[in-house]
């Protein structure tokens, strides 16, 4: 009788560790497992245990209850991953645990410091109960399964399962085509999951509701006045296309909630954008997929995640009429009238970025970019000949520290900026795409800080983290130049301009008085603060209709793009508040629509 994988697996294990027992000395065991708190008769000492470890955003804590011979229960505890990206994670891993009595588990895909956290919280566990963590990490042995070529034809295929994917495939759905969506990562969402969620628009009836006046004239003269800021050379934007999105926005705002069941908690102004028209959902940009992915799964429509696309198909005369994929089950085939790009940017592949935004790679380990932001889309697209567009850049999130608890001054800014020449050279309190790129303009740039009681939380909290390169301190201005290395004079000339300036309430980059603090007492802390990138500008060019396009300037037969993965158009190198999701939304939602009802009518 032929036995399933799992009691194989099970069957091998236990034998492993008979073994174990058998061939180690007393002394061995006790020194290499822990066995001296195990019960005489098992592998643990039963009882239930928790232990912690680093997650994505803090400490995951998890439970572990143990009888003598195996694992009962898994439970994660508190944690402050992010929901919906880590949701996978956190219940898969722990059932996974449990049931093949093995960490050898694998990370689920886009949740990996997630899934390392609840690995390393329950192997501190195991050791706490006396188990045999090197055992436990040795794989089952499972029988192979067969490689498998699946084939599935619809009419629209989307690629991505972010905002803009999930738009698409809503959108698609309710304009009578059927639809598949294809996702690399385990979990859906993308970069709009780990956004706040905001949206930009102007003459919403949500902000009518509330007596809020707004034009999009008003957000068009923003628009214009943010993108001056960042290269007089640059082609872009397109401001006719910036109006058309401006007026799209709109009606996307009010099909979220009237048709893909979102809601709106309130409708505000942001940081330097006190306007309020942005539409904020009840907790974050996870609230929106989730509100998404929700609708979708009503309508019946099939989401595959942890399926990678791989290669768009095209028949003889160049027409795309498909996407090939890969899965844990082999390889899958889906025959589509039309297919959507909707993948993202490429601020975290390495090697796109050395390709067009080499000056940027260096910082990439400090990027809140999605995992699964590659440029997969833009890639296979530029195999068929699509054209790029110029001049590509990043989406600026501010500046952000190595060391994590420095974080809490990624947005605080009454904090002084000085670069490596020991000089200030911007207004902190400005948007924080500025921010961004005035930081890669300045080299090595620091913020600054005095001991005063304003700052106490943090300098505590950097005491176990000295010395760090990451860090310089002085007793005096002098010595603090001395441990940044820049220019003493200057330093010193900057300190005491910086200070004369709050006195006098006159700043010298006119920054506003009431985020004006002092920076005059000692000792002195100066941390390394890097360029943060939340996405990139660039992708394929598309019509108005969302169509790729070649250099020529014709049309790629049945194959659209939205979001990141086309957006170049919209921007100069600055990024606008509620600007992205809002796109994202936007262009997945009139990409989804043309397409299927091209498809229906057979164009």
């Amino acid at each position: 009788m032929k036995m399933n994988a799992k009691k194989v697996g099970l069957l091998l294990l236990g034998l492993l560790m008979v073994l174990s027992v058998f061939g180690c000395s007393k002394s061995e065991t006790a020194k290499n497992s822990g066995a001296e708190a195990a019960s005489a008769s098992g592998k643990y000492k039963p009882g239930t245990y928790t232990a912690k470890a680093a997650g994505n955003n803090g400490d995951v804590t998890v439970e572990v209850v143990f009888d003598e011979n195996s694992i009962i229960s898994v439970t994660v505890k508190d944690n402050s991953e992010t929901e919906g990206l880590s949701d996978k994670a956190l219940e898969r891993i722990p059932q996974q645990i449990v049931d093949g009595q093995t960490l050898a588990v694998d990370m689920v895909s886009g949740a990996s410091n997630s899934s390392k956290a609840i690995l390393a919280a329950v192997e501190d566990c195991v050791k706490q109960a006396g188990g045999d963590v090197d055992t436990l990490k040795v794989a089952a042995v499972t029988e192979d399964k067969p490689h498998q070529e699946n084939e599935l034809t619809t009419d629209v295929v989307v690629i991505g399962g972010g905002g803009t994917g999930l738009a698409a495939a809503g959108s698609a759905f309710e304009n009578g085509a059927k639809v598949i969506v294809l996702e690399k990562m385990g979990t859906l969402g993308g970069s709009t999951a780990l956004s706040g969620g905001a949206i930009g628009a102007t003459g919403t009836r949500f902000q009518k509701e509330q007596g809020i006046e707004d034009s999009p004239e008003s957000w068009l003269k923003l628009w214009k006045e943010r993108q001056s800021t960042s290269n007089p050379d640059g082609k872009y934007p397109d401001y006719d296309r910036v109006s058309k999105f401006m007026d799209d926005a709109v009606d996307t705002t009010h099909w979220l909630v009237d048709y893909m069941n979102h809601k709106y908690v309130n409708v505000a102004g942001f940081g330097v954008d006190p306007v309020a028209r942005l539409h904020f959902p009840e907790k974050s940009g996870a609230t929106i997929i989730a509100n998404m992915e929700k609708t979708l799964n009503d309508k019946g429509i099939d989401i595959l995640t942890e399926t990678k696309a791989t290669e768009l198909l095209t028949d003889d005369k160049g027409n795309v009429v498909g996407v090939k994929a890969e899965n844990a089950e082999g390889t899958l085939t889906v025959h589509a009238k039309k297919v959507i790009i909707a993948t993202g940017g490429f601020a975290r592949s390495e090697e796109l970025m050395k390709r067009f935004l080499p000056e940027f790679v260096e910082v990439m380990d400090v990027s809140a970019s999605a995992a699964g932001s590659t440029g997969d889309g833009i890639v296979m697209a530029e195999k068929l000949g699509a054209a790029l567009y110029e001049d590509p850049w990043i989406i600026g999130l501010g500046i952000a520290a190595r060391v994590p608890e420095l974080r809490v001054l990624e947005w605080d800014p009454t904090k002084m900026y000085v670069n490596e020449q020991g000089e200030r050279y911007m207004n902190e309190n400005s948007h924080y795409a500025v921010v961004t790129n005035k930081a890669a303009d300045n080299g090595q740039v620091w913020v600054v800080i005095d001991s005063s009681e304003a700052n106490a939380d943090v300098i505590k909290s950097i005491e176990g983290q000295l010395p760090n390169d990451e860090i310089a301190v002085g007793n005096t201005v002098k010595e603090l130049a001395a441990a940044m290395q820049v220019p003493e004079a200057a330093l010193i000339k900057t300190m005491d301009t910086f200070n004369e300036g709050v006195a006098s309430g006159q700043d010298l980059f006119k920054k506003d008085a009431k985020m004006l603090v002092s920076v005059k007492k000692g000792p002195f802390y100066a941390f390394k603060f890097y360029p943060r990138t939340m996405g990139t500008f660039g992708g394929v060019k598309v019509d108005e209709n969302y169509r790729v396009l070649k250099e020529d300037g014709s049309v790629i037969n049945n194959l659209y793009a939205g979001g990141e993965a086309a957006n170049r158009y919209l921007y100069n190198q600055v990024y606008m508040t509620g600007s992205a999701v809002q796109y994202a939304l936007t262009s997945g939602r009139l990409s989804g629509e043309h397409a299927a009802k091209a498809a229906i009518d057979g164009e």
